[in-house]
């Protein structure tokens, strides 16, 4: 039988049945805490086809069409997703009678007949689109619900955030500011 060196001693400890399990919550710890791939901010917006409620195909670009967009990612098993309606829905209401804004949910992951079901059930008044198959998400880098992100006239994602908070308001009115400035001479 072959000795084993006193340095592998350490890691035949971890091998065994309880250094397993360390090693094993140690290895999802690190993960869990990997940052989330994301994509440069300023990051022009993917043309990926979504679903609308109606079940047609469209992209985003379309219904954003050159205005400032502010962008919630979510799901419908999401509790803060469901907290954030209320506020959404007079952001919502808010902008309406601008041109040159709008507030657009992306649900993700779900098929969108059972988003629409939430959508009616839950009293959402904004835009919703659907991206069933994460291409959006992926092609953005968005891992997690809810996020925020506000894109700017020309398609850029400016603003990227977890819920909707101060900070992602006050980029979307950023950025708003931004275009009535830039739009007047």
């Amino acid at each position: 039988m072959l000795n084993r060196p006193a340095l592998l001693e350490p890691v035949h400890a971890l091998l065994n049945a309880q250094g397993c399990r360390v090693l094993l919550m140690v290895l999802l710890a690190s993960l869990s805490c990997a940052p989330a791939a994301r994509v440069p901010s300023a990051a022009i917006l993917p043309q990926e086809s979504l679903v609308t409620l109606a079940g047609e195909r469209m992209e985003l670009s379309s219904v954003v069409r050159g205005r400032v967009a502010l962008l919630s990612f979510w799901a419908t098993w999401c509790d803060t997703c469901t907290r954030e309606i209320d506020s959404l829905n007079r952001l919502a209401a808010r902008t309406a009678t601008r041109r040159d804004a709008l507030v657009v949910g992306v649900a993700v992951g779900e098929p969108h007949a059972a988003v629409d079901t939430f959508v009616r059930e839950h009293g959402v008044r904004y835009v919703q689109l659907v991206d069933e198959d994460f291409r959006l998400a992926d092609a953005l880098g968005q891992r997690d619900v809810p996020a925020t992100l506000v894109v700017d006239r020309q398609g850029r994602v400016v603003y990227r955030g977890d819920a909707l908070d101060g900070n992602g308001l006050e980029a979307f009115r950023r950025t708003l500011d931004e275009v009535r400035y830039t739009a007047v001479p």
